[in-house]
């Protein structure tokens, strides 16, 4: 579906978008990857109330997302997140589950100093803490190690093409504050959602 079909206005969207998907096992309908991308940026530019994002997670994810719809989410996720190229040949992007491990230690945090020492330049992404594991993540494992785990994507852009360092973290709160600021909203809704799914290929340095 065409973007130039659809409501310009994005909480007319997102009052079309629950109409239809969120009508019950039988009924309900898939949207097109337009209308995910466009509805799922309103949501992280804090655009649509909170009791319309829980319904428009949990809907999509009761009748299971299609594969436009996940592209159109991702869509919205690049589209939101501050990416900048770093001055390197190549980049290795690591995204390990934002919400961490419960059963063992992420490997990211690891490789990347590992791949540095072979002239492999290496970004590493995440969070703090997310829903629904809240398990141990690379920001953990890399602040407990006193890396900075705080610096904004050129700070860490910089860091990566420093010949005596090589990798580097970068942060979802900085790469994109918006997406970062749901995560109250994600908690509440306690069962996992498609940002969950497509947040891994942020890519935030390239």
């Amino acid at each position: 579906m065409s973007t130039d079909t659809l409501p310009s206005d994005p909480k007319l969207l997102m009052r079309s978008i629950i109409q239809r998907i969120a009508t019950g096992p039988d009924l309900s309908k898939d949207i097109s990857r337009a209308e995910a991308h466009l509805g799922t940026k309103s949501i992280i530019d804090n655009v649509i109330d909170p009791v319309q994002v829980g319904i428009y997670f949990i809907a999509l994810r009761m009748k299971r997302e299609t594969m436009d719809e996940n592209r159109g989410v991702l869509d919205a996720v690049l589209e939101t997140t501050r990416r900048v190229t770093a001055e390197v040949d190549e980049v290795v992007d690591i995204g390990d589950p934002y919400d961490g491990y419960t059963r063992c230690l992420p490997a990211a945090p690891f490789l990347g100093p590992l791949l540095a020492e072979l002239g492999v330049h290496v970004v590493c992404h995440g969070l703090d803490k997310v829903g629904p594991k809240f398990g141990v993540t690379a920001r953990h494992v890399l602040e407990a190690a006193g890396v900075p785990v705080d610096l904004s994507p050129v700070d860490a852009a910089a860091r990566l093409a420093d010949p005596a360092i090589g990798w580097t973290y970068v942060d979802q709160a900085k790469s994109n504050p918006g997406m970062h600021n749901l995560i109250p909203l994600r908690t509440q809704m306690i069962k996992r959602q498609v940002l969950t799914t497509v947040e891994v290929l942020s890519k935030p340095i390239a």
